[in-house]
């Protein structure tokens, strides 16, 4: 389908797309640190590591990125991206990512064929490392499951690295007493928080930039606060408030974003200010309580000096 406003601003493709795009990765401080940490977690050898954060947050591009930077002759990769399977399909979907042939159908003859593989990978130099995104939808018989499969290993480490990626609802599930055995094994947690007011003007325009922009266009300040505010900082509200404020400016012959723009796009979306603005209340309303406090200790403070109290 074409997009409208791709011509009008001299744009190659389309900046602010909604699906996890690895070509228009923008590393924040967060995004980074997480790399760095999955880094120190394979370079330490061990088993299973935690990357979490909301919807949105870049969890899938960033898997993507981590699993591209691994080079082929050293790590083997399987990337599971929709973990809702019993026992026996995540064996033959893990297979499956690992290009390995297998005609087995029962959790043991599948489980025995993942491990010949995994040792025999081992003895040829290589490692194998699972990733499981969308991690809080497991079920905790599949949890247990990945547990007892981090057990194939030498007698001396660990040849399955396994890392989830989840949100957040996933620290809880640990929680859990029954999962005590698999939180402890946990060596490497991370949160990817969302991005600052300076990275949200950073990442849009790194991302106009990438998508060719050429033409006369400016975003202001303002509507920079004001998309910062409203997306809390997720990259995916960020991309969807962009993308309708582009279309928005194409319709009106318009080459700047501004506070209006935004907030015309949000309320032609049903997007509610109420978080922003409860947020702006709490500021103002701690604001006041310190003014009223200093006031306070203040005339406390001449009243001593002149002797009153």
């Amino acid at each position: 389908m074409e997009i409208p406003y791709l011509e009008y601003f001299g744009l190659s493709e389309k900046p602010f797309g909604m699906t996890p795009d690895p070509a228009f990765y923008y590393e924040s401080k967060q995004h980074r640190e997480a790399l760095d940490c999955l880094t120190f977690f394979l370079a330490q050898r061990e088993g299973f590591a935690l990357i979490y954060g909301d919807v949105g947050s870049g969890k899938t591009t960033l898997s993507r990125i981590f699993i591209d930077s691994l080079g082929n002759k050293t790590y083997n990769t399987a990337l599971i991206l929709n973990p809702i399977m019993d026992e026996a399909e995540f064996i033959k979907e893990v297979l499956k990512e690992l290009n390995v042939q297998n005609e087995q159908n029962t959790k043991k003859e599948l489980y025995d064929t993942l491990k010949t593989f995994l040792l025999d990978e081992f003895a040829k130099g290589k490692e194998t490392v699972l990733i499981i995104d969308e991690a809080q939808l497991i079920s905790n018989e599949l949890l247990e499951l990945i547990r007892l499969i981090s057990n194939i290993e030498t007698d001396k480490q660990k040849i399955l690295h396994t890392i989830f990626f989840a949100q957040p609802e996933f620290i809880e599930k640990l929680r859990d007493k029954s999962m005590r055995h698999l939180s402890q094994r946990i060596t490497v947690t991370y949160y990817i928080a969302p991005l600052s007011y300076g990275e949200v003007r950073s990442y849009i325009g790194y991302r106009l930039i990438k998508a060719g922009m050429k033409s006369n266009f400016d975003i202001k300040d303002n509507a920079v606060k004001l998309i910062h505010a409203a997306s809390r900082g997720y990259p995916r509200l960020i991309n969807y408030l962009c993308d309708r404020c582009l279309l928005l400016l194409y319709a009106q012959s318009k080459n700047v974003i501004d506070k209006r723009a935004v907030s015309k796009v949000l309320q032609e979306e049903n997007i509610p200010l109420s978080s922003v603005r409860k947020k702006q209340e709490v500021n103002r309303s701690i604001m006041e309580i310190v003014f009223i406090m200093l006031n306070f200790f203040l005339i406390l403070f001449i009243l001593n000096l002149l002797g009153i109290l």
